[in-house]
């Protein structure tokens, strides 16, 4: 028998870290650290702090369907700097609907209450290095929808219906669906687009000024996808989506799956810092590939050798 391969640094180290999390004191401390993180961010939570739950606070207004568009129709992009504007389609506010009851504080911690637990369940054995990966932290501190994208595509290549999540929120990042056409998994992709229209026809029978209001929003926000703010990655969106397209279509015909996170961060409207929270998914996407690769073959019998010792008359 031959010697086994080398086993990859990476796959050590990530190995080393499965270790130690195994430990309940250390997996406990990562856990306690990040719900002493959600508490102080309820002490946080206050009208005159504008970037605590910067676009969480966005959700929560939207939630209300109360004009959700108005700032972002009169003032375009250039209004950010105040409280964060709402733009993603209106499914996504009408299902935070109900959560617009809440006082803001406990709206803000259920939200990263749920925000960081799709982390821990994306990280898993990384989630003790990952906490301090600075996208993670503006993530959570801002509250925005990456890691639940990150979510989605996970859950996305079993549950093509997940893909919706992306679809009504982001938009762009949907440039991920090319996977299931290079693989000519049309059941598939049948599946993710006809979930999110059917989403989209129930919203819009059901409040269409949303959707008008949201289509005038959109035009507000279109020249800035070419002229990008100077805060964010200098790469147009026509650019990235095109390298994103690439990206998945090279994913797809490789059979891999780990790429498809990194083609959704380049294809989001703006990039963002904490954009690259999205980035997380590729560790689940990545442990499976690992596994797969790595299973020990089937074995095989050899074929039955004729008996040296001749028979006897």
């Amino acid at each position: 028998m031959g010697r086994p391969p080398p086993v990859p640094r990476l796959v050590r180290f990530r190995d080393r870290i499965a270790g130690l999390l195994d430990r309940p004191v250390v997996l406990h401390g990562v856990l306690i650290a990040g719900l002493v993180f959600i508490g102080w961010m309820f002490t946080q939570a206050t009208p005159d702090r504008p970037l605590t739950g910067y676009d969480a606070h966005a959700y929560y207004d939207a939630a209300s369907l109360d004009d959700p568009y108005r700032e972002t129709i009169l003032g375009g992009f250039d209004q950010v700097g105040g409280r964060y504007e709402y733009k993603y389609p209106p499914p996504f506010a009408q299902l935070l609907w109900p959560l617009h009851f809440l006082p803001w504080p406990v709206f803000l911690v259920l939200w990263l209450v749920v925000c960081y637990g799709a982390f821990v369940w994306l990280a898993r054995n990384w989630a003790l290095v990952l906490l301090f990966f600075p996208p993670i932290l503006l993530e959570l501190y801002y509250g925005n929808v990456n890691i639940l994208m990150g979510v989605a595509i996970v859950l996305g290549f079993r549950w093509p219906a997940a893909w919706a999540f992306i679809l009504l929120t982001k938009i762009t990042p949907g440039v991920g669906l090319v996977w299931f056409a290079v693989r000519r998994e049309w059941r598939s992709l049948a599946i993710a687009i006809g979930v999110t229209a059917g989403i989209a026809v129930v919203s819009y029978l059901l409040a269409p000024g949303l959707w008008s209001d949201f289509l005038l929003a959109s035009r507000t926000q279109t020249p800035a996808t070419i002229d990008v703010p100077r805060q964010a990655l200098q790469v147009n969106l026509p650019v990235r989506l095109a390298i994103a397209a690439v990206v998945v279509a090279w994913a797809a015909w490789t059979d891999r799956r780990w790429p498809v996170p990194v083609a959704v961060a380049i294809s989001v409207p703006f990039v963002w810092w904490n954009v690259l929270a999205v980035l997380v998914a590729c560790i689940p996407l990545a442990r499976r590939e690992t596994r797969s690769t790595t299973a020990s073959p089937p074995l095989v019998r050899a074929p039955h050798a004729p008996d040296p010792t001749p028979s006897r008359p």
